[in-house]
C-alpha cells in the first residue's frame, strides 16, 4: 500500500518538476548590464587581493609563520569577499556577444583562482616555514608558466571589448 502510494505522488509530482526544470533559460544580461555585473565582481577580486596582500609577509621565515598566524582572522574577510566574486563571475549570463569571452573568464578561474584561494587560506594557518615554502613554490611555479589566458589577462580582454563596442558604465 506504501508503495503504491509512492508511486502515486512520484507519478503527479515527476512531471511537474520536469517542467520547472525545462523553465526557459535565465534571460541573459545587456552589454551594459554585462559591464556593471563583471565590474562590481572584479572590484570585489581586486580589493580582496588587496587587503590580502596588506597583511602577507614578504619573507619566507619564523618570522612570516608567525604573522600569517597573528593575521588569520584579518585575512577571512578578504577571503570571503575573494571568494564571493568568483562566484559572482560564475554566475554572470553575459550577453551572446561576449559569451566566448566570459567562457574563458570562467575557465581561467576554474583553472587557477580556485586553488589559489586555497593557497592563501592555507597560509594564514601554516605551522611551519616547510609549509609556508611549499605554498610560495606552488605560486611561483603558477606565476611562472602563466600565460595570456591567466584570469586577469582574460578579465582585460572582455573590458577592451567592452571599451570597443562603446558599452557605457
Amino acid at each position: 500500500m506504501a508503495k503504491r502510494a509512492v508511486r502515486i505522488i512520484a507519478a503527479l509530482i515527476l512531471p511537474i518538476i520536469l517542467l520547472c526544470g525545462c523553465a526557459a533559460e535565465e534571460k541573459r544580461l545587456s552589454a551594459k548590464e554585462y559591464r556593471t555585473a563583471i565590474e562590481s565582481a572584479w572590484d570585489k577580486y581586486i580589493n580582496s587581493m588587496l587587503d590580502l596582500i596588506e597583511i602577507t609577509p614578504l619573507t619566507v621565515d619564523e618570522a612570516a609563520v608567525s604573522e600569517f598566524a597573528k593575521n588569520a582572522e584579518k585575512a577571512q574577510p578578504a577571503l570571503k569577499m575573494r571568494e564571493q566574486s568568483l562566484k559572482e563571475f560564475s554566475e554572470i549570463n553575459p550577453p551572446e556577444k561576449y559569451e566566448a569571452l566570459h567562457k574563458q573568464l570562467i575557465a581561467a578561474m576554474d583553472a587557477w583562482e580556485y586553488e589559489q584561494l586555497e593557497l592563501h587560506r592555507k597560509m594564514f594557518g601554516v605551522k611551519s616555514v616547510a609549509e609556508l615554502e611549499e605554498i610560495t613554490k606552488r605560486i611561483s611555479e603558477h606565476a611562472e608558466n602563466s600565460s595570456e589566458n591567466t584570469f586577469p589577462m582574460v578579465y582585460l580582454k572582455i573590458e577592451k571589448a567592452l571599451n570597443a563596442d562603446n558599452v557605457g558604465e
